[in-house]
């Protein structure tokens, strides 16, 4: 069953974000500082009205999550409230996966999402995930693009 998040489930949402990075290639030698920062986040966000994070335990393990982040951008034609939700940190351990737990979360973080009067959710998508994405209607778009301020 898919329930959301608590305080005691930081340790856990910890470990199956540094094996998303992990296997998303993401972690360059700096696996300590990135541990100790999501700590940090999840512990000061878990409870946080404008985040959201849903788990899925399997013999009392938490083996799937994802999570969902709240902003409100001005009033559009197609979202006149402008509330929106983007979808992040979505993993299910890979012992775990094909018995869909991420389906389940995903499901489970839209019908939150609609409760609470969203009216777009957007997310970015691994290779591995996009079919996921597509199975519970979400489309494909090519108008964002980004830019990363250099480390000094």
């Amino acid at each position: 069953m898919v329930e959301k998040a608590a305080l005691e489930n930081v340790q856990d949402l910890v470990k199956l974000r540094m094996l998303l990075m992990k296997e998303l290639g993401e972690l360059n030698g700096n696996e300590e500082l990135f541990q100790k920062a999501t700590e940090e986040y999840f512990t000061a966000n878990i409870n946080n009205p404008n985040s959201y994070t849903a788990i899925l335990k399997a013999d009392g393990e938490i083996v799937s999550a994802g999570s969902i982040v709240f902003f409100i951008r001005p009033p559009s034609p197609s979202n006149l409230q402008g509330k929106e939700a983007y979808v992040m940190n979505m993993y299910t351990a890979f012992d775990h996966r094909k018995h869909g737990y991420s389906s389940a979360i995903l499901k489970h973080l839209m019908q939150y999402c609609q409760k609470s009067g969203v009216n777009r959710i957007w997310l970015n998508a691994s290779s591995a995930g996009k079919s996921l994405y597509r199975k519970h209607g979400f489309i494909e778009c090519e108008s964002e693009m980004e830019y990363v301020f250099e480390k000094n």
